[in-house]
């Protein structure tokens, strides 16, 4: 009785590992393109800022201010090629400094354009940011600051040629008096169904096919 049950257990197991076995030969039939690539991104905005706590304090300058950034992005390299294109964002920024002299900041950009090139593919798209930064004194102990963000990049949705592109990556920002960079890197795949959920984002866009 012993034996028979340990050879069924092991019957069960085999057919366990052919069925987890089909998906890989399916995926082997479907084509993917992937890239890897460097850019810049240079933002024009207007700000307005909401005071949302005075940190339970006597000092003034202490606060959390919730920052609504509007207006354009412009991305050149992979994305957006090399002579730049231009989209519009929308930011939202909690700027928490309700630690003298180490402000630190939480944030969402959302940036459309109705015509994106993404690693030589050209459509509509809706490119999320997310991160998080400081707003440090520089030089240290200095009444003037530095900004310093880390963000994840990712693609949305697309229309047009990058319909279902998969494209995520990072950006570093360093921005201080007289000099500023937003360097960004990002990896693409195309040849499959990719869907974040957010494809309700570009049925407004230009190039969007399904309209």
């Amino acid at each position: 009785m012993k034996t028979r049950s340990a050879l069924r257990v092991a019957a069960i197991i085999l057919i366990g590992l052919v069925t987890l076995g089909q998906p890989f030969a399916s995926a082997d039939k479907v084509k993917v393109e992937e890239f890897y690539g460097t850019g810049f991104r240079v933002a024009n905005v207007t700000m307005t800022r909401d005071t949302l706590s005075e940190c339970d304090d006597t000092d003034p300058n202490t606060n959390v201010v919730l920052q609504t950034n509007t207006g354009t992005a412009t991305y050149t390299g992979i994305m957006g090629g090399i002579n730049g294109q231009i989209g519009q964002t929308t930011a939202k920024v909690i700027v928490d400094s309700c630690v003298p002299g180490q402000t630190h900041t939480t944030f969402r950009a959302v940036e459309t354009f109705d015509n994106l090139t993404v690693a030589g593919r050209t459509g509509g798209a809706v490119v999320e940011f997310l991160g998080h930064g400081r707003i440090v004194p520089f030089p240290p102990g200095a009444t003037t600051t530095a900004t310093l963000n880390e963000t994840r990049i990712r693609i949305l949705c697309g229309t047009g040629d990058l319909k279902h592109v998969h494209a995520e990556g990072t950006l570093t920002a360093s921005v201080r008096a007289g000099a500023q960079s937003r360097a960004m890197q990002i990896w693409v795949h195309f040849g499959h169904e990719h869907n974040v959920g957010f494809d309700f984002l570009c049925e407004d866009l230009e190039n969007n096919n399904s309209k």
